[in-house]
This record gives C-alpha cells, sequence and structure tokens, in this order.
C-alpha cells in the first residue's frame, strides 16, 4: 500500500473515530511518530473526507504542542480554517458530562479547555479539560510559547551568598486578577475575547494554578471580588497560608489580597490603608493599600515589610496617584521604622507591589525610584504644561502628612519623644475620630496657625534643632532608595508589557529597598504580547500578566 493511500485511510478511520468516539480518535493521534502527524495534518488539507477542515483544528494544536517543531508555520494549515474548535463537532451533545480525558500533567506544553458545558472546575488544579484550543477569531494560545516568554531569570550573576543558612528566600507574586463585577461592568472592554473565556468559573482556576505554579511565599493581588473571596482562599488556607483582605472604599466590590505561608512568617503588624479622604478632590477616590510587616518564624529578628496597592486608572490624574503614593509612603515609613541614627533613620527592608496604572519613567515612577519629585507647576499628567498648572499644594496639611512622607504627629513623637503620635487619615474600619480631638492634635495647632488656614502656603516647622518638616513646599521627597525590579526595556531595546489599555502597556511593578533580588518572572516584549491572544483568554485567566520576584533576606545573627 502506498504511502499516499495510507495517510489517506489513516485519515478517514480518524474521522469515523471522531465520528464515534472523539477522545479516542485524539488518542490515536497523540500516540502517532511525529513525522506520521505532520504527514496526517498535511494530508487532511488535500483529502476530501467530512469534516476535514475540522480534523485539522482539532489535531493541529496536539501536533505543534508535542513536536515543539517551530519550522512549520501554522498558518499554513490556519488559513484555510474559518471555523469553531472541532471539538464542538466532535462532543457529543447527549452526554453534557463528557469530558476529554487529557489531563493537564499528561500535557504540560499546551493547555486548552472543552466548551462551556463539558467543564470541570477543581479547586487549584486544571485536570481534565484538554480538548480545545482559543481559536475563535483565529486565536491560538500555546502554553509552551507563552513559558518561553515568561520565564524566571537571574537579575545580576554571583551576587547571591555562597552561605544559604545565612539567607531566607522570599519569593513574591503580584497578579491584578480582574474582578468580574468590574469586567462585566465595563464588558464593551472586551468585546473581541472569547467570551467562553470571561466567565469567572473559567478564570478561576487559570489564575489559581499560575498563582500556584510560582511556588511564591508572598502573593499581593488586586482586584480580588469580595463576594468571591472566602471561595477563592480556600485551597491557599489548605496550603498553610494567611491572609489580609481589604476591600476599596464606599460601593466599590473588589479590593486587594495579601497572602503570606504561615509555616514561615508570622505578621507583626499590619495597616490597611484608605486613600479616600472626604472633603479633599484630589484624594476622592476610593483606592487602597495594605502593609504588612513580618518575621521569619524560625528567625523572628529578620523582618521585612510588604505593601500591595491599586491606584486610580484614570490616565489623565496622575497628579491623584502621586497623592495617593504620598500617604501610602507615610503609612509605610511608620510601620518600617526601626530607629533614629548619626546618619539618619533607619528602615526594615520594603517590597512595594500592585498595578500602580502608570506607565515606566513618568512622574510618579520617578518619585519612587529617584526619592524626590516637584510637582509645582506642572499639569496634572506631571508633565510641564501651561495651562491648569499645580499649585505648591498637593494634598492639605490637616492630613499632617509632610512633604517628606512621614506623619507629621508621629515625627514629632519619635523625636520629641512626647505626643501621641496620632495618625490623622481617615479609616472606615477604624473608630471614628471626634471633631474636637482631631483639632488638638499638635498638627493642626503648629500647621494651621502658621499657614493663616491657607493649604497653599509653604510651610517649614522645625520639630527639634536640626529637624524640620515641609507642608506644601511644591516637592515631594521620600526616605527610602525605591527600586524596580523590572527594567522595563528588554536588552534589545523594546518596553516591556503587563496589560493591554488600547496599546500593550507595563503599569505593574514589584519595588523594592534594602534587599538583594535575585530573579524575576519575565515579561514579555510588545511586539511578543501582539502575537498572543486577547487576555483574558484560556490559558491566562486575567487581563494582567502577572509578575514575580526573589529576594535573599539576610538573617539576623542570634546574640546568644
Amino acid at each position: 500500500m502506498s504511502s499516499r493511500l495510507l495517510l489517506t485511510s489513516a485519515a478517514s478511520l480518524l474521522n469515523i473515530a471522531c465520528n464515534a468516539r472523539p477522545v479516542i480518535s485524539r488518542k490515536i493521534f497523540r500516540k502517532l511518530e511525529l513525522t506520521w502527524q505532520r504527514s496526517l495534518l498535511e494530508e487532511l488539507c488535500v483529502c476530501q473526507i467530512p469534516d476535514w477542515e475540522a480534523l485539522i483544528s482539532n489535531y493541529l494544536e496536539l501536533y505543534f504542542a508535542y513536536s515543539m517543531d517551530n519550522t512549520v508555520p501554522q498558518e499554513k494549515y490556519m488559513k484555510k480554517i474559518n471555523m469553531e474548535p472541532y471539538s464542538d463537532t466532535c462532543y457529543n451533545q447527549n452526554n453534557a458530562t463528557t469530558m476529554c480525558d487529557i489531563p493537564f500533567h499528561a500535557a504540560p506544553n499546551t493547555l486548552f479547555y472543552c466548551q462551556t458545558k463539558a467543564y470541570t472546575e477543581v479547586t487549584h488544579s486544571v485536570k481534565a479539560n484538554v480538548c480545545t484550543g482559543d481559536n475563535m477569531y483565529g486565536n491560538y494560545m500555546n502554553k509552551q510559547r507563552y513559558q518561553a516568554i515568561r520565564k524566571w531569570r537571574r537579575i545580576e550573576k554571583d551576587r547571591s551568598s555562597n552561605n544559604i543558612e545565612d539567607f531566607f528566600i522570599l519569593k513574591l507574586l503580584s497578579f491584578n486578577i480582574l474582578a468580574q463585577n468590574l469586567l462585566e461592568d465595563h464588558s464593551c472592554l472586551y468585546m473581541n475575547h472569547n467570551k467562553k473565556a470571561l466567565n469567572w468559573k473559567i478564570r478561576k482556576p487559570l489564575v489559581l494554578q499560575e498563582i500556584f505554579e510560582a511556588e511564591a511565599n508572598v502573593i499581593c493581588l488586586q482586584e480580588m471580588q469580595e463576594e468571591h473571596l472566602l471561595d477563592f482562599v480556600a485551597p491557599f488556607k489548605q496550603h498553610g497560608y494567611e491572609y489580609l483582605y481589604k476591600k476599596r472604599t464606599n460601593d466599590k466590590k473588589d479590593g486587594l489580597l495579601l497572602l503570606y505561608r504561615s509555616s514561615e512568617f508570622i505578621l507583626l503588624d499590619y495597616i490597611k490603608v484608605e486613600l479616600y479622604q472626604s472633603g479633599i478632590e484630589r484624594l476622592s477616590r476610593d483606592n487602597v493599600g495594605i502593609i504588612a510587616k513580618l518575621a521569619l518564624r524560625d528567625n523572628p529578628e529578620t523582618q521585612i515589610v510588604i505593601a500591595t496597592t491599586h491606584l486610580l486608572y484614570n490616565p489623565k490624574r496622575n497628579d491623584v496617584r502621586l497623592a495617593q503614593i504620598q500617604l501610602l509612603l507615610a503609612e509605610i515609613e511608620r510601620i518600617a521604622f526601626i530607629d533614629n541614627t548619626m546618619t539618619g533613620p533607619k528602615y526594615l527592608p520594603i517590597i512595594l507591589a500592585g498595578d500602580f496604572n502608570l506607565e515606566p519613567f513618568t512622574g510618579v515612577y520617578k518619585f519612587l525610584t529617584e526619592g524626590s519629585f516637584k510637582y509645582y507647576g506642572k499639569g496634572r499628567n506631571l508633565e510641564p504644561s501651561q495651562y491648569r498648572s499645580l499649585s505648591n499644594s498637593l494634598i492639605p496639611p490637616r492630613l499632617c502628612v509632610t512633604d517628606n512622607c512621614q506623619h507629621f504627629n508621629i515625627l514629632t513623637q519619635r523625636l520629641r519623644r512626647e505626643g501621641t503620635g496620632k495618625v490623622m487619615l481617615q479609616n472606615s474600619e477604624s473608630r471614628r475620630q471626634r471633631q474636637d480631638e482631631s483639632v488638638q492634635t499638635p498638627c493642626n495647632i503648629n500647621v494651621l496657625q502658621q499657614s493663616g488656614n491657607n493649604d497653599n502656603s509653604t510651610q517649614v516647622i522645625e520639630i527639634v534643632q536640626g529637624h524640620s518638616a515641609r507642608f506644601s513646599s511644591g516637592t515631594l521627597t521620600h526616605p527610602f532608595k525605591m527600586r524596580s525590579v523590572y527594567t522595563h526595556i528588554s536588552p534589545h531595546g523594546e518596553k516591556e508589557a503587563s496589560t493591554h489599555q488600547d496599546e500593550w502597556v507595563n503599569v505593574d511593578y514589584i519595588f523594592y529597598s534594602d534587599i538583594q533580588p535575585l530573579e524575576k518572572y519575565t515579561l514579555p516584549t510588545v511586539s511578543q504580547c501582539t502575537t498572543l491572544p486577547t487576555i483574558p483568554n484560556f490559558l491566562v485567566g486575567s487581563d494582567h500578566l502577572c509578575l514575580g520576584a526573589t529576594f535573599q533576606l539576610p538573617k539576623k545573627k542570634s546574640l546568644l
């Protein structure tokens, strides 16, 4: 029998098998030698058998998943196909429980899904859901190719200590997981997506799987919908994680989730920060932050502060994000402070991660990484502007947050060793402050008397000799040496991206201070992203890509 006739017969047999038992047909195809798989695909393109187009759609992803063959373009076959996946053709409509029987662990390089009715959700492990690629709109998502551009890579070589016992390796993952209510409220943003991939029952196990695969001991999540919280954290509780959650203020339904391994960390202190402050237009948004002070369980003297936030989205209001960061850094400063030394204040190592809704090297980014930023005279986008330029006051002095991102009352108490150290920020979870209590604080007395109740007046208040606090100076500073884990530009000069906002951009970050990064979970470049299907899809469960980094935290030496 000629090879051509044999291939034609094999194609016909596969077609018969698919009509009878689609699972068996795929098993047969997988067991063929790669050369036979390739030849069979080519034969299917030319032989006239029923549903030949669908057969190619069904088997094409299997071939590329297992062959790792990048020399044969998928378009060679896909340009001839303009139809739904073959699983929809083969699927037994009379048996709604029929599942594809290729488990995820048996197909490590490619992740596909059956149609919605054939889907079964199982905690954090995606099993028995390998049936079809996301090829609506001609999009194929190959896990192997996705993983090729999302690898853990060392940041600097030969920087880690040879004595592992002297260090703790902290692995952090940050991920905006896309709250389902926000997806549904802004459905117009997802018009070109496969609608099946937007269902929370589809997205949740994908998000969980990506998180668990990272094996991080600290996880920072944004857009965690409150009504999904208990169900979402259940598998983390089973795997030894504890968590902190903070819903956005007022009527918002999502918030922040910070998880940590309780077998490795002790929670010493935490702050749930509300960036909404009533009566202040620039702080009238419902964004929040979580700050946690953690200690190593087997070395409690070794401590670190980890914070996460999700800042305002509005692309035109960088001034709002700058004001939000000023409040957040003041709270980080409060919890990370150790002691005053001859060379200045000393702080714990800090990691700040989240969705900042700003692009690299813009105003707020410069402020975080350079430690200083002059906003006076700039526009709301923090760029030079002749119109609607900012005054020298970003937030009113009555909040008692200095232009060095410190709480005036806390700073006064430290330096004078007196006062209440009361924080003047509003927080809906704290007991409401009485009006007469807030008026009597040292900050309000000093600041309001010297300013003549004019928030725009620059004020410099001496606390003790050699130490002053500035308000409304037109310039912000902070005491940390913040750096970004990511460089935002590839070695070839291409921009990295973490989400799509009209175009592929980077708005997610991991900043750090006084701790050594070792590895990062690489982000794709813009050009690489343009070759991927729209997200969310049947591989990536969110409209953001997650970020990750490992750090080397020196253990404190015992004095005993």
